[in-house]
């Protein structure tokens, strides 16, 4: 292999490159096989088989195929509904009637390309008694290092009544309870034990995940989609307003199963006469490893669940800290004099407008007073577009505040505000939007769309159903959630769950974790349990320090809030090296590893232990190619005291050898190209590459790895 260029680093694009790094589409290959009356899912890491016989359908086996090892000790469970609170229907009871199956193709689209990512399998089922009911299995088996991704369609078959599920067992699997460790999270933060998980609250929280490393190297996880938590009315109940997520998990607590079973003081879905409504998704995922494997098994899998792509940190700068409340203008002009050069010359790629922007929080006419600052959104919009530049908004679905506002489980409702967010995306060329303010509040009244038990379900996974949607038709649109919607703001305890994530988009999340402001330590947290994709940074500015701005690099987005025009805090010799930063950034040798799966190295002391702690750095971690043939590390202390770490890489080839060359970028902004020698991906992995963050001006530094 030829030497490194410094060009690679400071200077032109080398073509070579740009063809060895291009994430190749996954190869077509049938992941569903379907025998007589079965359904076998199978891609790199699993198989699993579904049989139907006897009007009995069944989850029949799941294998993990680089353990070598089955899981299931029996039979189990897909789905059980207890009905209108009296008669229970399983899955396993003799009284189902198979359908026509259908299988489709599971695509990601993007404004240059589509490509595949696994299939989809429809499995329905009806019986007329007790009670006319159609339940419609649904599997997503993606490709490659993934999982199963399994829910139901439920429909009420009933023209003249109505049908509630009073309570349900989502699924409930024979998985072997033998000497492992469970990992579990109730928030942001991981809790472990060598026993059982039970279905009750871990402080003021419900656990929403449960990954099992056996002590024989190898496991599963188990991924509901779940919300945060319910919020019961829309304020009324002050002292008592927080009900469970949706649904909980119990791993052999006092069963001999791993189960998902709804919260009926959360949720209760009532169908109206020959309605058909979504039902509780879940994820499951196998690995051998230890923890760290099983949280990368998780990762890739939702990176195909949630169709990520072109995923490298999106930098913004947001006007709420200065511009944002009622009663606070800028000056004439001021985004085309200040906000939009300042953004530019630092390299960032978004301009956000935060709240009240609009004449009122339901309309998509600036007020009269942002209208001083950007004389109109067609303007605006077509500066931003000259100049590069992202269009990013706060825009509430409700209309109102926190509580207020319309029912986003009225379809009509829904289908005004979708309206409203395309002529956003058509008319004004907006690429983000922000979505905010307990906008799931419970509306306890019936009404023609919805019920009390299930008003904030079905606002929930409407919303969600509609940004994908949206997502699907206009690939640039990019849909945030924040941690304020299942709650009115509690700060410390409010959070989002796999439920809030759009495609390709992307959340706020700080729950559990003390002392927290959106940091990369939050981020860094979400490992396993969220996307990596799907985080994001509250804390970006000029400060000037690499170690600061290495840090960006991890989530998706960053958030700039602080005033452009205050050269206090936007010093001239920092939005110079952020501009440097960024052009390093955004080239397309980086950005071809920086878009694909975020793979961890170090994530503060014991973060491969049941001991995480994860306020003490540094942090380490890497993008590579699919080919393991080049990579990227990144390492910061971000802010903690940490300075050196061997740093344990695992997911390079053990055989290959990779020359590491440190092209860190000064606080000067200067470049180094200095090669740190030859090691094998073997040595990487047992001894690590050694990291001392003493060595720059402050403490962050890149490296690239090549193999020879």
């Amino acid at each position: 292999m030829s030497p490194l260029s410094r060009r690679l680093f400071l200077g032109a694009t080398s073509a070579a490159f740009l063809a060895a790094g291009a994430v190749p589409a996954a190869a077509v290959t049938d992941s569903i096989r379907r025998g007589t009356r079965s359904w076998t899912f199978e891609n790199d890491s699993l198989r699993a088989t579904v049989t139907y016989a006897g009007g009995t359908v069944r989850l029949t086996g799941l294998f993990n195929k680089r353990a070598g090892r089955g899981y299931l000790s029996a039979p189990s469970l897909l789905f059980a509904h207890e009905l209108d609170g009296s008669e229970t229907v399983r899955a396993d009871d003799g009284g189902w009637s198979l359908g026509a199956v259908s299988t489709e193709l599971v695509t990601v689209l993007t404004k240059e390309r589509s490509w595949r990512v696994g299939e989809r399998v429809r499995i329905p089922l009806h019986r007329t008694t007790p009670r006319p009911f159609t339940v419609t299995l649904v599997f997503e088996i993606y490709d490659g290092d993934a999982g199963l991704r399994y829910f139901t369609l439920v429909r009420n078959d009933d023209r003249a009544r109505e049908l509630t599920l009073t309570r349900s067992t989502v699924i409930d699997l024979r998985l072997p309870d033998l000497p492992h460790t469970l990992h579990y999270v109730p928030n942001m933060k991981w809790f472990s034990t060598r026993g059982s998980l039970g279905t009750g609250p871990v402080g003021t929280s419900w656990p929403k995940k449960a990954l099992t490393v056996y002590d024989t190297g190898d496991g599963w996880s188990l991924s509901p989609e779940l919300n945060w938590k319910t919020q019961r009315g829309n304020g009324n109940y002050p002292a008592d307003y927080m009900l469970p997520p949706f649904a909980g998990i119990n791993a052999w607590s006092g069963q001999d199963t791993v189960s998902v079973d709804t919260h009926p003081e959360s949720l209760r879905l009532t169908l109206f006469p020959g309605e058909e409504f979504e039902y509780l998704a879940v994820n499951l995922t196998v690995f051998k490893g230890d923890v760290v494997d099983g949280k990368m098994a998780d990762e890739l899998h939702f990176r195909k669940r949630f169709k990520y792509h072109h995923t490298t940190a999106l930098f913004h700068q947001n006007d709420w800290d200065y511009r944002g409340g009622p009663g606070r203008e800028l000056p004439a002009g001021y985004y085309y004099d200040t906000v939009i050069p300042q953004t530019k010359r630092a390299g960032l790629d978004m301009v956000m407008l935060d709240d009240y922007w609009n004449t009122t929080r339901d309309s998509i006419e600036p007020s009269d007073s942002m209208k001083k600052a950007i004389t109109g959104l067609d303007i605006l919009a077509r500066t931003l577009k000259d100049n590069g530049l992202g269009f990013g908004l706060w825009f509430s679905l409700t209309g109102d505040g926190h509580l207020k506002g319309r029912d986003l489980a009225d379809p009509t409702q829904l289908a005004y505000k979708r309206g409203q967010i395309e002529t956003l995306l058509n008319d004004y060329g907006v690429t983000q939007h922000m979505i905010d303010l307990t906008e799931y509040w419970q509306n306890e009244r019936t009404t023609a769309s919805s019920h009390a038990g299930d008003n904030v379900y079905r606002k929930a996974l409407r919303t969600r159903n509609m940004l994908n949607d949206l997502v699907t038709k206009n690939p640039q649109y990019l849909p945030k959630l924040t941690s304020e919607l299942d709650i009115a703001p509690t700060q410390g305890d409010r959070n989002n769950g796999l439920l809030h994530i759009a495609y390709n988009g992307w959340n706020t999340s700080n729950g559990g974790i003390t002392g927290e402001d959106l940091s990369l330590r939050t981020a860094l947290t979400a490992f396993g349990h969220l996307p990596m994709a799907a985080t994001y940074m509250n804390g970006g500015r000029m400060t000037g320090r690499m170690e600061d701005y290495y840090s960006y690099m991890a989530v998706r987005a960053v958030k700039f809030p602080q005033d452009p025009g205050d050269p206090a805090k936007w010093p001239e010799a920092a939005v110079q090296l952020m501009g440097v930063f960024n052009a390093w950034r955004r080239r397309p040798e980086i950005t071809a590893l920086t878009d694909g799966p975020f793979l961890p190295v170090h994530l503060g002391q014991g973060w491969d232990t049941t001991a995480w702690d994860s306020s003490k750095g540094p942090y380490v971690w890497m993008w590579a190619d699919t080919a393991r043939r080049t990579a990227l590390l990144v390492a910061t202390a971000a802010g903690t005291p940490g300075t050196t770490v061997d740093a344990k890489v695992r997911w390079l080839k053990d055989r290959t050898s990779y020359a590491v060359t440190d092209i860190t970028i000064d606080d000067d902004g200067t470049q180094a190209h200095s090669p740190r020698g030859t090691f094998t991906g073997e040595r990487l992995r047992t001894r690590g590459l050694p990291v001392d963050l003493s060595e720059n001006t402050s403490k962050g530094k890149a490296f690239w790895l090549s193999a020879r």
